[in-house]
């Protein structure tokens, strides 16, 4: 069983890797079309694949591994820094205010689209599934054009990480309150955080710099070894407190990221394994999670994607208006539709509500399309508006 899973699995991602790179401009990544080959070999297609617990396990790693490339990527020296020009706001200011638009839009959204006799507790989850982006998508498309290190592509990466970093912790919250009548299921993810903002700040002191030299061996790869060990023991220790997972691996590349210098080659080569193998495990559990009967049995499903579809850019576009001061109208806008790509945290969130009765499974099934729908426009309109890459791609999804 173990044998097929890896087997189709691996052709899967190196077919859609392939066809991704045929595409004339990448119209479409390779994450999209996993998720295709998901579907294709899934329970509503050839049978050939199911999800069960096997694929869970990797689709689950899958879907931590870039949340933990994403806290290495973050610069809190930059974040932090005051901006060089008076009277502008930096990065960091820059994406708490986007985030808090976004929150606010999708709220109204919801609120317009939904019955009038949905309940607040039931909006809110609405909301905070329609604020998230995919950071499996938005870390890729920074490193492919050379972004990371600069105040602009800080704000972007910045952006995407706070709003997600909240839908983590408010996605338990509501859900505990929907089950229990209180938010006690947030307690675990405060706890983590609380033991994290503290080991963020004081083991790169206590430590110190650690040498790019000692952790660059082509053989042992230290690096690497380091990061795996630290995103499992604090996936473990998210486990004991019923926190999640991909709060877990953010913070633990937070703070990997602090210790160990950014010029460290080694950085590439957990990228390359990455995205390279466990990666399109979780995006092709999508497609195998895909319900399409579900979904073409419900009209009211199928009415909500475009609505849905129109908060998800909405949400982003129009607080990243506030970018162009400081970057320009057409960055901004670029900004705002690369954040708009959905797809590993909502179909997450979406299975939290699903879960707890809050959506039903044609519901699940059209955040899961639109997750889809954002996931393949959001790529292709940035490389449009953001122009040539400005450094080649190592580990980035295609």
């Amino acid at each position: 069983m173990i044998v097929s899973i890896l087997a189709l699995a691996c052709a899967g991602s190196a077919l859609a890797a392939v066809f991704a790179q045929w595409m004339p401009k990448a119209l479409l990544p390779a994450l999209v079309l996993e998720i295709a080959f998901g579907i294709v070999v899934g329970p509503h297609g050839m049978k050939l694949l199911a999800p069960g617990p096997s694929m869970e396990i990797f689709a689950q790693i899958g879907l931590a591994i870039p949340m933990l490339i994403a806290g290495l990527e973050v610069d809190l020296g930059m974040l932090l820094a005051r901006p060089r020009k008076a009277g502008r706001a930096g990065p960091l200011m820059l994406a708490m205010l986007t985030s808090l638009l976004t929150i606010s839009i999708a709220g109204l959204g919801a609120w317009l689209l939904l019955d009038s006799g949905t309940p607040f507790t039931h909006l809110a989850i609405y909301a905070v599934i329609l604020s998230t982006t995919s950071v499996g998508i938005v870390v890729p498309m920074i490193q492919e054009k050379g972004l990371a290190s600069d105040a602009y592509g800080q704000t972007i990466l910045s952006s995407a990480l706070l709003v997600d970093f909240f839908t983590m912790i408010a996605i338990s919250a509501l859900a505990g309150i929907v089950v229990s009548g209180n938010a006690a299921g947030a307690l675990g993810s405060l706890a983590l955080v609380a033991i994290a903002i503290p080991a963020i700040w004081l083991l790169p002191k206590l430590l110190g710099r650690v040498s790019a030299a000692r952790l660059d061996n082509r053989t042992s790869l230290p690096f690497v070894r380091l990061s795996l060990a630290l995103l499992f023991l604090t996936a473990w220790l998210a486990e004991m407190l019923n926190s999640q997972l991909v709060l877990a691996a953010f913070l633990a590349g937070l703070l990997l990221g602090q210790i160990v210098p950014r010029g460290s080659h080694r950085r590439e080569t957990l990228e390359v394994i990455g995205y390279g193998f466990i990666v399109p495990f979780f995006f092709i559990n999508v497609g195998l999670k895909f319900d399409i009967p579900a979904l073409l049995g419900s009209p009211r499903a199928l009415l909500l994607v475009p609505g849905f579809v129109a908060v998800a850019f909405a949400n982003k576009i129009i607080p990243s208006l506030l970018l162009a001061p400081v970057h320009g109208r057409r960055k901004a806008l670029a900004a705002g539709i690369l954040l708009s790509a959905r797809l590993s945290l909502i179909v997450a969130a979406s299975d939290i509500a699903t879960r707890i009765g809050v959506l039903d499974t044609a519901t699940n099934a059209a955040m899961v399309l639109v997750a889809i729908i954002s996931a393949a426009l959001a790529p292709l309109l940035f490389n449009i508006l953001a122009g040539q890459n400005r450094t080649a791609p190592v580990g980035a999804i295609a």
